[in-house]
């Protein structure tokens, strides 16, 4: 492919993305195409209608395609938090005597890791949250290892698990467009590493994907998703309640959610929003409060999530690290994050990608797919694989 650009396909809960991109300067990225096409979407029970997913992908291939005069031979999916699966696992390995730590010995790690786990399924990734080589040192990057001499090599490693309903019907449609193997990438393991930092990801990190459909919200360690759990709540979920109780059609809801803005506290109850064309009015405080009972429904999900993985804990681990918020969900209504930090009663901050155009949290799932694509392509180079298999450090 023209200049080792990837393919990338988005899936999200309302649309897919399909689009050809390449590292630019500066951590920038070069696009050669892209469509997005909407579909009946998915919730946490599967997708509501598979050929409709089907049209969509096919419309969204063939579309790039053909505006694209180079040959698309690799595609990556990015797998939305609804169809992965997380199983963590404290694993070690000795050896008989001190050796100096290669890729084959974290790739050795893992492999004995899977096995013992016994999980049934396709595990289409594996990360670490840290390693550790017997010396309590954590090390939050594979390549701190290599050409460390040591006997024991011990690891905190996540795999993640694609759900054979998600698998089966991408790779159905992607082998009839002519896509043999396609790798598939956690969407919100992605975002994890590309939109916070290293040191942010040190001690636990949080991170809630509000998307159309479904939502998800992940605790992130090192390199790896400690727990994950989606929801059906979203931006769409909003919509369907501003067009159940005003009594509007689909196309208002929008223009009105678009105008909405619950960061404040209350308005004054004459106060009126009017649409565009004058047809339509409703006072401020009801559709604020139409929202605001929206966006309660993902925080009660988002409390129940952290007390389930931390109960006592909870206050306390939460308190110094904010809950990073992302997705076109968040972006799609002016102060829900001022709006959900005041209702769970815990710091939040908005993150999207640090691009020109590209820096909004609609763009967060892309961006970060494109960006561990071109990395897991720049691995498999044979400088990188024989570099690291003879034990060779990065300075």
């Amino acid at each position: 492919m023209r200049n080792e650009s990837v393919a990338i396909l988005d899936v999200r809960s309302y649309e897919v993305v399909f689009f050809l991109g390449s590292k630019g300067v500066n951590d920038t990225f070069v696009f050669y195409g892209s469509h997005t096409e909407k579909y009946e979407g998915f919730s946490t029970e599967g997708f509501f209608d598979e050929e409709s997913f089907r049209r969509a992908v096919v419309a969204a291939v063939t579309s790039v395609r053909q505006n694209y005069e180079g040959v698309i031979g690799e595609i990556y999916v990015g797998v939305p938090a609804a169809f992965v699966s997380v199983r963590t696992k404290g694993h070690t390995i000795s050896f008989p005597s001190k050796r100096k730590i290669s890729a084959q010995d974290v790739d050795a790690l893992y492999e004995s890791g899977l096995n013992e786990l016994l999980e049934k399924g396709r595990c289409v990734r594996r990360s670490d949250m840290y390693f550790t080589l017997g010396d309590n040192r954590k090390y939050f990057s594979p390549d701190d290892l290599y050409g460390v001499p040591t006997t024991l090599l011990k690891g905190a490693l996540c795999y993640y698990f694609v759900s054979d309903a998600f698998y089966k019907a991408t790779a159905a449609v992607l082998k009839d467009l002519g896509f043999d193997e396609p790798a598939f990438l956690p969407s919100t393991l992605a975002q994890s590493l590309y939109l916070l930092p290293e040191k942010k990801r040190e001690g636990y990190a949080f991170l809630l994907d509000v998307g159309f459909l479904t939502s998800s919200v992940s605790i992130v360690y090192g390199n790896g998703i400690v727990h994950e759990k989606s929801f059906d709540c979203g931006l769409g979920t909003i919509l369907v309640s501003l067009m159940e109780e005003l009594n509007i059609d689909y196309a208002l809801a929008e223009e009105i959610l678009a105008a909405a803005n619950v960061s404040g506290g209350s308005v004054p109850k004459e106060l009126v929003w009017t649409s565009e064309r004058g047809e339509a009015s409703f006072p401020v405080w009801q559709i604020n409060e139409i929202v605001k009972c929206g966006l309660d429904v993902l925080c009660e999900n988002v409390e129940k999530f952290f007390a389930e993985n931390y109960r006592e804990k909870a206050a306390t681990v939460l308190a110094v690290n904010p809950i990073s918020v992302t997705g076109e969900g968040i972006g799609g209504i002016a102060g829900a994050a001022e709006h959900i930090s005041k209702r769970i009663n815990r710091l939040t901050e908005i993150v999207s990608p640090d691009l020109p155009y590209y820096d909004k949290p609609v763009f967060s799932s892309r961006m970060a797919l494109l960006h561990m694509a071109l990395s897991d392509r720049k691995k498999r180079g044979w400088f990188y694989r024989i570099f690291n298999n003879f034990g060779g450090k990065k300075k």
